[in-house]
């Protein structure tokens, strides 16, 4: 089972999100804790200090986080929509 540790960004977006929809997303991540298997799709063309960055989709929602698999933790680094998920990191 992996640790779970969360970024101020993170904590900062899902404070924001509607009750529901954190809770799915939450639900997700718990589910994701003992199944680190799916999260193996890094994010192409980041800047370095991005590096290794993965996005999970759920829904409409995109979660941000980096995996460690020599640690056994998963960093959530935030949440965002869709439609502006995709706007941050176009090259």
């Amino acid at each position: 089972m992996y640790q779970i540790k969360t970024t101020p960004t993170f904590d900062k977006n899902i404070k924001r999100l509607d009750r529901q929809i954190a809770k799915r997303i939450i639900q997700k991540i718990e589910y994701l804790v003992n199944h680190p298997e799916l999260l193996r799709f890094p994010i192409k063309y980041l800047p370095k200090e991005l590096e290794g960055l993965q996005k999970y989709r759920i829904g409409d929602w995109r979660v941000y986080l980096w995996v460690d698999h020599k640690k056994k933790e998963i960093v959530l680094y935030g949440v965002e929509h869709r439609g502006r998920a995709y706007k941050r990191f176009k090259k």
